[in-house]
């Protein structure tokens, strides 16, 4: 992997671990804003997908789709097949947790933002031993 391309991978992963600090930060709050930690969640998923077709030299798109970026990197994680449908429901924070959309007819509440945490928990690890098998000295640093 040329510089350039690596600190590309850096700078998904740091992003993507910004997202899952907002989380946990937001975990610690009074009054948890679960539909922010269900946009972080997703915002993870998507940043730690794009780091493996960035690690690869693939075209990384510009989705918030995360079923699509599943099917972009199917050949590296095919043990993520069977997250699909927590993807495509995890996918619709992308927007829906941001704007008064007609999506969703209430805000998320703990039961969705616990499950948001565990994909967005699930991709990161299934990412990151991937990324770690490839280049095991890019991880070092996060």
């Amino acid at each position: 992997m040329n510089e350039p391309q690596k600190t590309l991978v850096r700078q998904w992963i740091d992003r993507a671990e910004n997202d899952l600090l907002n989380v946990s930060n937001n975990l610690q709050a009074q009054r948890v804003p679960w539909d922010t930690v269900c946009f972080h969640c997703q915002q993870a998923a998507e940043k730690y997908l794009k780091a493996v077709l960035t690690v690869q030299g693939q075209e990384v798109p510009w989705t918030h789709d995360l079923e699509q970026l599943l099917d972009l990197t199917r050949q590296w994680l095919t043990e993520l097949e069977g997250s699909r449908e927590d993807l495509r429901w995890l996918s619709v924070h992308a927007v829906a947790s941001r704007y008064p959309v007609e999506i969703m007819e209430q805000l998320p509440g703990e039961q969705e933002g616990v499950r948001a945490q565990k994909i967005a928990e699930h991709i990161r690890e299934r990412c990151r031993a991937y990324i770690q098998k490839i280049y095991p000295d890019l991880l070092r640093q996060a």
